[in-house]
């Protein structure tokens, strides 16, 4: 079984079990599994937890080259170790370990870097996620930290808070905003991390030399917030957590779009901005309490539900990353782009859907993420699907449908199996067959099914229905109507290159004579 394939030596969940992301414990990816799985699988979730506990930052590294940006209380990115469980990695994991030593601070048997801003809050939302199922007796499990102090998850938890808290009070703005300390360090420091992914309407790349507040970092702040209030019985929390969510609606809502802008960056003169391309970002704060006992929760919940869930995003396998309509913005298949179908990023969405008491559109989204994993044959990291909808489902392109097939200048080959694809996929099964739900804690909705039932029911009129493909015979019949695509790694790898060093995502249109 996968999940069994990716366990890691004490250590939680590697990344994947593939070449990129075996053998390395990411932050992010495993605060998020770590709440998934809290329900159905919580000896795996509790490892998770008391695992990024033991990695957490203790100290405050120095601004420039080699830094691994490492704070007090912050949850790391990523951690690689040459050796595991006594034997030593595979090449492919050594050589990637020490070339990211050689840029991030480590050295050739260990690496630890810090370089994201939602592992913080996500961390302590998965284990406010545990307590409310498990109770609180986890805080009391006693880590010894990686400078051999010894402290309870208690004050983990609590450090990262305090990360959190420092953080927003840091930024003029009063979010959570993420610039890298390191000049060789990632950009943007967020799950969509690749070169390309925060881009303005009009081709720009978002300004990485200035602050970035990310909005659902800032709707993760929020839970981690209320989560930390209830473990602690803090009600400066709460408060702060009421003022946040004021500023997300009040600075992120873009009125013309009725959407929620991916970011804010700032221009060459230090003035805020949307970054205003239409990407699924806005839809991951359905997945956050941000909505609970909102006086106005419609008007937001109902815009985001009709664009995350219409001809823009849908897929038959899930939800872009970016909106179909924005097509050319990138001259390539960039990673986080109108082209990739991330299965972790269909299921957060779906997720909030049925978090914001949506089920029955969770449900579809659901099935269309099952069917990617069974017609690909593997818990893919994501898959490649045309604007017109053909999906790249031999996601290796090893077998073309035909003599010519149409080439891709993709910058990443899909990663299999995936870990957070495995956990999503287990969490899918389990709520459809047992019905718990897909978040780790109880929905808050509240006001019953009135305008909700109403939005659902007007969705689900405009968003195809499919149902999971049961046999054999289904499965195949899908594969054969495959897009007939092969990836061009190297095309999309020196085409991402240029577009970072120009900073725009394609090359500006000529003025007619």
């Amino acid at each position: 079984m996968d999940l069994a394939r990716l366990r890691a030596d004490g250590l939680g969940l590697y990344g994947s079990g593939d070449q990129l992301f075996g053998y390395a414990i990411f932050g992010r990816d495993s605060a998020s599994c770590a709440q998934t799985l809290t329900r159905i699988r919580p000896g795996i979730a509790r490892d998770i937890i008391l695992s990024l506990a033991r990695l957490q930052g203790t100290v405050e590294a120095p601004i420039g080259p080699h830094s691994n940006e490492e704070e007090p209380g912050k949850i790391h990115h990523e951690h690689r170790k040459l050796f595991v469980a006594g034997r030593r990695v595979p090449p492919d994991s050594e050589n990637r370990l020490r070339e990211l030593a050689s840029r991030w601070g480590g050295d050739a048997t260990t690496l630890t870097y810090y370089g994201s801003v939602d592992a913080t809050p996500l961390f302590v939302r998965a284990v406010a996620a545990f307590c409310a199922n498990h109770g609180d007796g986890i805080l009391a499990e006693p880590i010894v930290r990686q400078d051999g102090s010894t402290v309870a998850l208690r004050d983990s938890v609590l450090a990262a808070l305090d990360w959190v808290v420092r953080s927003m009070d840091s930024s003029p703005l009063g979010f959570v905003e993420f610039r890298r300390r390191n000049p060789d360090g990632i950009p943007f420091q967020v799950w969509k991390d690749s070169g390309t992914s925060y881009i303005h309407i009009d081709g720009g790349i978002a300004n990485w030399d200035a602050p970035i507040a990310a909005v659902e970092v800032q709707g993760y702040a929020y839970d981690a917030l209320l989560g930390a209030a209830r473990l602690f019985a803090n009600p400066v929390w709460r408060d702060r957590a009421e003022a946040l969510r004021q500023r997300v609606i009040e600075q992120f809502w873009m009125r013309g779009e009725e959407f929620f802008a991916m970011g804010l960056d700032r221009d060459g003169e230090g003035r805020v901005r949307w970054i205003d391309s239409i990407a699924s970002n806005g839809a991951l704060i359905l997945d956050t309490a941000i909505f609970d006992g909102l006086s106005d929760a419609e008007r937001y919940v109902a815009a985001i539900v009709r664009r995350i869930c219409g001809h823009d995003f849908v897929t038959e396998v899930g939800i872009r990353c970016r909106a179909a309509s924005e097509a050319g913005l990138v001259d390539f298949q960039d990673y986080h782009g109108e082209w990739t179908v991330w299965m972790k990023e269909t299921f957060d969405v779906a997720r909030g859907l049925e978090r914001q008491g949506l089920a029955r559109l969770a449900q579809r989204l659901g099935n269309r993420l099952i069917n990617a994993v069974n017609v690909a044959g593997a818990h893919v990291e994501f898959l490649y699907v045309s604007p017109d909808q053909r999906v790249m489902y031999d996601f290796r392109g090893s077998a073309p449908r035909t003599s010519q097939p149409e080439e891709i200048a993709g910058t990443n080959r899909p990663e299999a199996p995936i870990t957070w694809t495995v956990v999503a996929a287990l969490a899918l099964k389990s709520w459809l067959g047992s019905g718990h739900g897909l978040d780790g804690f109880e929905s808050a909705v509240v006001d019953g099914p009135g305008w909700r039932e109403a939005l659902e029911t007007e969705v689900l009129q405009r968003m195809p229905p499919i149902q999971v493909l049961r046999t054999s015979a289904e499965i195949a019949r899908a594969y054969e109507r495959r897009g007939d695509f092969i990836l061009n790694h190297g095309l999309g790898r020196q085409r991402d290159e240029r577009a970072r060093a120009r900073r725009r995502g394609s090359e500006p249109l000529l003025p007619a004579d």
